[in-house]
């Protein structure tokens, strides 16, 4: 009878340790499966959705290759982490050799021309005909578009005559963050650092008598009895294609200021102001009943802001950045300019009083 109780008892001990020891077991379980819910939301925020980890492993080790990945991913987890797994996975040394791999401006590269027709022939092998069709459609519709834009603005000639230089020594230019992610269009040849939102400083590009004059002359060409949608929001102005005389002020400063400026502060892209072209240009006027505009992007490669009236005429306004928040407003007074490529997602800011011409 002792036996048998002192066997119970044994066996009872045994169960106690048995259920603490799964109880621990599951706790331990729902721990890994914590952490590993974290990583994959740690690396889905830094762009990344499929996840480098050995299937059957068990859940201690798929934690902790998942969280080595987050420690060595960078935001939008492309270029750092291939440089690290490039650059030690090969004999490449040396600062020039790291440029390459890095992507800095200045490194090596195909150029983009090449780069687009072996896309577009591997795309064509996918595709078939109807691809490559649509691809000589867009093609004329494009060169179609750039005589129009000749027509309408300034075209500098490809022929060595035109004045391609930028020179100031009272203008400089503020640059900021384009965000973690290049542009969509010429992203391998604008690599880091990402720099390319561009903002004039010290002398203005025109004064406030040029600004005023060309905003009186728009107004007697009808710019302040128009209107039209910018997503939800409506706003004043007009394109300059129906303000010819204000077109003519627009061009005059393409050949000068403009297409020169442009080919000084984006030389990855431009190699001639030959290759600019005008394209959905229009004078705005932000005010208290046509306050703001949604967060877009522009439909340009490269696009540009021009603050036509002084700080002083409106409260609010101005630029803002996606990436940066939306009451990070860039400061921009009458003259200035703001160059950067079309793709970075912004909008202008609410206007309460006054008006803002841009």
């Amino acid at each position: 009878m002792k036996r048998q109780l002192h066997l119970a008892a044994l066996a009872c001990a045994a169960l106690t340790k048995e259920t603490t020891l799964a109880a621990e077991l599951t706790a331990d379980d729902d721990d890994y499966q914590s952490r590993i819910h974290q990583a994959k939301l740690d690396l889905w925020l830094r762009g990344e959705f499929a996840y480098d980890y050995a299937s059957g492993a068990d859940a201690s080790t798929t934690a902790a290759n998942l969280e080595m990945q987050v420690a060595t991913a960078s935001f939008r987890h492309g270029p750092i982490r291939e440089v690290r797994q490039r650059l030690y996975g090969s004999s490449c040394r040396g600062e020039s050799c790291l440029e390459d791999l890095l992507g800095i401006r200045g490194g090596g590269g195909v150029e983009y021309v090449t780069r687009l027709e072996e896309q577009l022939a591997d795309l064509g092998t996918k595709f078939g005909q109807p691809f490559l069709d649509a691809i000589e459609k867009n093609k004329a519709e494009h060169a179609a578009d750039c005589e129009r834009s000749c027509e309408l603005f300034y075209c500098a000639k490809d022929d060595g005559n035109n004045s391609d230089v930028w020179e100031s020594t009272t203008t400089s230019f503020q640059s900021y963050s384009f965000g973690a992610v290049p542009p969509e269009d010429f992203s391998e040849e604008f690599q880091f650092p990402l720099d390319l939102i561009k903002v004039t400083q010290g002398d203005p590009l025109f004064s406030a008598e040029e600004s005023a004059q060309v905003i009186k002359q728009a107004e007697s060409e009808g710019v302040d009895k128009n209107e039209y949608k910018s997503g939800k929001y409506k706003l004043g102005g007009d394109w300059l294609v129906n303000l010819p005389e204000t077109r003519e002020w627009f061009n005059r400063a393409l050949e000068h200021k403009l297409f020169p400026i442009l080919h000084h502060l984006f030389p990855e892209i431009i190699r001639s102001t030959s290759v600019l072209r005008a394209h959905s240009v229009s004078l705005l006027k932000y005010n208290s009943t046509h306050p703001r505009t949604d967060i877009h992007i522009d439909n340009g490669i490269l696009a540009m802001t021009l603050a036509m009236s002084p700080q002083s005429d409106y409260v609010g306004g101005g630029t803002f950045y996606e990436h940066m928040g939306a009451d990070h407003v860039l400061p921009m007074d009458v003259g200035h300019g703001t160059f950067r490529p079309g793709s970075v997602r912004h909008g202008g800011h609410r206007v309460t009083a006054g008006s803002r011409i841009i």
